[in-house]
């Protein structure tokens, strides 16, 4: 809902907001996940959106940026300084001219996903 909401935020003000999607292997152990989930909560900023959408993704929204793109590359890179395992990361900047379906549809496609190396 707060992803929906950010979205149509965007378009009622005339914004770019960035998505970054991360998707952890299906061998993640529970351990993994809360570990993962609580170094994204770390490097993302106060008025940045996490949302998990299933058991192993998590869809950050970045807000308020002039240069989204540039921001959604930098938690990417941060994500990767920390993250010792391979995990899979996709991002997208969306205007609101989509709805939040179309969005995550967008997010979804497997020939956008880009793998992490394991360090």
């Amino acid at each position: 809902d707060a992803l929906k909401r950010g979205i149509s935020f965007a378009k009622r003000e005339g914004n770019q907001v960035g998505l970054v999607k991360f998707l952890l292997p299906s061998n993640v152990s529970t351990e993994h996940l809360l570990y993962f989930a609580n170094e994204l909560d770390l490097l993302v900023r106060q008025h940045d959106l996490i949302s998990r959408l299933s058991e192993r993704e998590f869809v950050v929204m970045l807000r308020f940026d002039s240069e989204v793109t540039e921001a959604c590359e930098s938690l990417i890179s941060r994500v990767k300084s920390v993250e010792l395992r391979k995990f899979y990361h996709q991002s997208l900047v969306a205007d609101g001219t989509k709805g939040l379906a179309e969005v995550l549809v967008d997010l979804d496609n497997p020939q956008k996903l880009r793998s992490s190396k394991a360090k």
